[in-house]
């Protein structure tokens, strides 16, 4: 499926040799996140749970002595409430995702059962108006966190102890994962917000609208299954698949979110003691 086009910056960890074997695995799973940052579904299920094992081995990373040390150090006290605050960022948008995917869950099911009524006009006028608030939802959440990678960005030093890099690393591609899961959500493709199957059909009526299903997105497929009046089983299908990708990236991201927290709260404990 498309690949979308990652703006992480791509820096090495440049860890010291005589570094902690939890920081090799560390900078294996930030590597292997920065090149994977994708839009395909199974890809993203993928990440989540890269990033998952990441904030896990994080977790042990911070209590390791010579780390708590080097965090509770008065001089690197205002970079740790820096991390801080990005993470408390970073836990807002995980929260704004799972509320939006929420949303498309129950939207789909909704679809789903006006379909099972016969009401097909009906229930896909109001998937389209849900939809529309979504993605409205979703755009502004992707600008702010666009904004919120390059304060990231900007919080790193040439001269960082290996644990503050790692933090800052972490924080990072977090939030590219975050935003390349917001991207999948969004779709690339315009939805008629038209009332009704059949109005749907009259706005895009061309037949040469051109679409590779093989390289685009679950919510791509049913986007453009809308809007080509498809046959009802063909939607049902495509609901289907859909309904089962989210179900698997909510269960995914709530498990993410409960790593961010974990994190969070040992770095707090750190500057409090």
């Amino acid at each position: 499926m498309a690949t979308p086009k990652s703006s992480f910056h791509n820096r090495s960890i440049s860890l010291p040799s005589t570094s902690h074997p939890l920081d090799a695995s560390i900078e294996n799973h930030i590597r292997r996140l920065r090149v994977s940052q994708a839009g395909p579904s199974s890809s993203l299920s993928q990440n989540l749970c890269s990033v998952k094992e990441l904030h896990e081995q994080m977790n042990d990373l911070i209590h390791l002595q010579h780390n708590q040390q080097v965090l509770s150090n008065e001089h690197k006290r205002v970079e740790v409430e820096e991390i801080l605050d990005g993470s408390l960022v970073t836990l807002d948008f995980s929260s704004s995702i799972l509320d939006a995917l929420s949303q498309m869950k129950e939207s789909i099911m909704d679809l789903k059962s006006a379909f099972r009524r016969g009401s097909n006009d009906e229930g896909i006028h109001a998937f389209l108006v849900s939809r529309k608030k979504v993605k409205k939802m979703l755009f502004k959440c992707l600008a702010i966190l666009k904004k919120s990678e390059e304060s990231c960005s900007l919080k790193q030093r040439e001269n960082d102890e290996s644990i503050m890099r790692v933090l800052k690393d972490a924080e990072i591609i977090s939030l590219a994962t975050l935003k390349s899961l917001l991207s999948y959500m969004m779709g690339k493709k315009k939805v008629s917000q038209t009332r009704g199957w059949s109005l749907v059909n009259k706005l895009v009526k061309s037949k040469n609208l051109s679409h590779d299903s093989e390289n685009a997105t679950e919510v791509e497929n049913l986007d453009y299954a809308l809007c080509k009046n498809a046959e009802s089983k063909v939607v049902m299908k495509q609901l289907e698949t859909l309904e089962i990708v989210i179900l698997k990236l909510e269960e995914s991201l709530e498990s993410v979110s409960r790593c961010f927290v974990k994190t969070r709260v040992s770095l707090l404990n750190v500057l409090n003691h």
